[in-house]
């Protein structure tokens, strides 16, 4: 497997918070989000993306969640490139982390070995996410061919209004592209 195509793996979903709501859990996610603001660090080497590319759907699945969004790959020409993502999510032993889902028949799942369990070393994406105050966190790792690594980090901050969104890209401790936008709840 290419560790480019193993880049591909990530994307997050969140939805609006208030501050006097109870602590952030999973189902405060769940919905239909619309993307109205995208900006890009570092727009030569990142896809052109309008507000709505940003758009996602989050759905509770098996006591985790389900995520169609936004994933950003590396190409073989080095260039990144703009994917869809549909993925799955169950809960570990770790409070508030989550393990790739493979059962859910997801494009993942087609895509890669089982991320829950991949081996960087044998050419596998390491798959998770973690939900921590009002941020969930997915992480993709890989292993690129000159041996370095390849991290994508995605965020997504609830606030008032909606979410704030943060997609990093690092081939070592090279920082590549760093996408960020604002999401509202779709029908807002």
């Amino acid at each position: 497997m290419s560790w480019r195509r193993a880049l591909a793996a990530t994307a997050l979903l969140v939805g609006p918070h208030t501050a006097s709501a109870g602590p952030v859990t999973i189902a405060d996610f769940v919905g239909q989000w619309r993307g109205t603001e995208v900006s890009i660090d570092a727009p030569e080497q990142a896809p052109k993306l309008a507000p709505s590319d940003l758009d996602m759907t989050i759905s509770e699945a098996n006591g985790g969640f389900q995520i169609r969004a936004l994933a950003l790959a590396r190409e073989s020409d080095g260039a990144l490139a703009a994917r869809p993502l549909e993925a799955a999510f169950a809960p570990t032993d770790v409070p508030g982390v989550f393990a790739f889902d493979p059962g859910t028949g997801s494009l993942l799942s087609s895509l890669f070995a089982d991320p829950t369990v991949g081996n960087p070393l044998q050419g596998d994406t390491l798959l998770w996410a973690r939900l921590q105050d009002d941020t969930l966190h997915v992480y993709s790792l890989a292993i690129d061919p000159t041996g370095g690594f390849a991290l994508e980090h995605s965020t997504g901050r609830l606030t008032g209004n909606g979410m704030v969104a943060k997609y990093e890209l690092r081939s070592q401790n090279d920082r590549i592209a760093v996408v960020e936008g604002r999401l509202e709840r779709a029908g807002d």
